[in-house]
């Protein structure tokens, strides 16, 4: 077995001595050198090939502030967590930080030793993938960008403009495109495109062992545009044995198998699926000039400052906007305290047809208001050309 290097992150002397006793005792495990500060820490990451990073929530003044550098920065490096309790919010930020594992305090030398071999096993594994994978034309990273649209109201035209934004994708960029339903109790990806999908997100998590890109490539349903699907479940009860590592499992493959990924949520924060919003490049968070959907997407800001969430991975997206809106753009992005980024017009008759058909309003209406807002969308977030 390959050696195991950790680094060990923590302000508290007997915390840190007990993880070094437990971790000098298992022969694949060898430990980095002190860091004095945060700058050594980087050092020694660089320097020292650390695998795997030990780093206590109250280091250098919040622990998931630093574990949030490293994964953005160290793709091939793991975070493990070290606190002292375990809640909702905790998760939360845990997993938007980008951490593995969070391991309790009193710490249990097995699950401390567990949680990093599993962490690293995951993270060399994706590695891996990564380099077999034939070159594809991504960023730096060699990751596909993940793009998810959310808002905590319904309505709002989620998976209107998912489809639309992933095929046109697909059509003014030439790339590798995968469009995700993970609205799991009420997903209508499938119907707005009129497929009939063959597999389901359940029997992906049914085969997760054996999953890689090529595998993954297996459950996805073709679109004549050339958009890749992979469905929700057609029964609620069939998503209860789905969990957040399934769903961060997936996300992964898919990027390293895709371009673009399109994430349709639910309109709720749902433990399941949060690494949709991890993941991605960035979170496209849909209003409505309504004074309902204002305050609902209001709401959502604050959980998502509650949870440490970058603002600026989060871009303000104005749909159904109408010259006879009563709310301007303007008292919206005071309300919010974020400037709209894109805006989607209204179009209501056209966009309804196109739902009822499950054909693409891009495909349908290429010279449409909505095809030309969304074209523009994708010459800024997708290198492509304006229809």
């Amino acid at each position: 077995m390959d050696t195991i290097k950790v680094l060990i992150l923590s302000t508290n002397l007997e915390e840190k001595f007990e993880i070094e006793n437990i971790l000098t005792n298992v022969d694949y495990i060898s430990i980095a050198r002190d860091a004095d500060t945060m700058e050594d820490a980087l050092a020694i990451i660089d320097v020292e090939n650390v695998d795997v990073v030990l780093v206590s929530s109250n280091y250098n003044g919040d622990g998931y502030d630093f574990c949030e550098r490293v994964t953005t920065e160290y793709m091939d490096k793991a975070v493990i967590i070290i606190e002292s309790e375990v809640h909702e919010d905790i998760m939360h930020r845990a997993l938007f930080s980008g951490a593995k594992d969070v391991v309790l305090v009193p710490i249990k030398p097995n699950k401390l030793v567990d949680s990093i071999y599993q962490a690293n096993k995951l993270t060399r594994k994706r590695m891996e993938f990564q380099k077999v994978t034939p070159a594809k034309q991504r960023k730096s990273t060699g990751y596909g960008q993940i793009f998810t649209l959310f808002s905590t109201k319904g309505g709002v035209g989620k998976t209107f403009l998912s489809t639309n934004l992933a095929v046109s994708l697909a059509k003014n960029t030439g790339k590798k495109v995968a469009l995700v339903d993970f609205d799991l109790d009420f997903g209508s990806i499938a119907l707005a495109m009129n497929l009939t999908p063959r597999y389901t997100i359940s029997d992906v998590v049914d085969d997760i062992r054996n999953l890689d890109p090529e595998y993954l490539n297996t459950y996805m349903t073709s679109h004549e545009s050339g958009v890749k699907v992979l469905a929700a479940n057609i029964e609620p009860r069939m998503n209860e044995f789905i969990n957040a590592e399934h769903i961060q499992l997936i996300l992964k493959n898919l990027q390293l198998a895709y371009d673009y990924v399109i994430v349709d949520m639910p309109s709720r924060f749902y433990d399941p699926v949060n690494p949709a919003f991890v993941f991605a490049e960035k979170v496209f968070l849909l209003t409505t000039p309504e004074v309902a959907t204002v305050r609902n997407v209001k709401g959502a800001i604050a959980t998502f400052v509650d949870f440490n969430f970058p603002k600026s991975k989060i871009s303000v997206l104005l749909n159904k906007q109408s010259r006879r809106s009563e709310i301007r753009p303007k008292d919206i992005e005071k309300t919010l305290g974020y400037e709209i980024q894109y805006v989607v017009p209204a179009d209501y008759k056209k966009a309804t047809s196109t739902l009822n058909q499950g054909i693409p309003y891009v495909t349908k209406h290429p010279r449409g208001s909505i095809t030309r807002s969304i074209s523009k969308m994708v010459k800024t977030i997708g290198d492509g050309k304006e229809s």
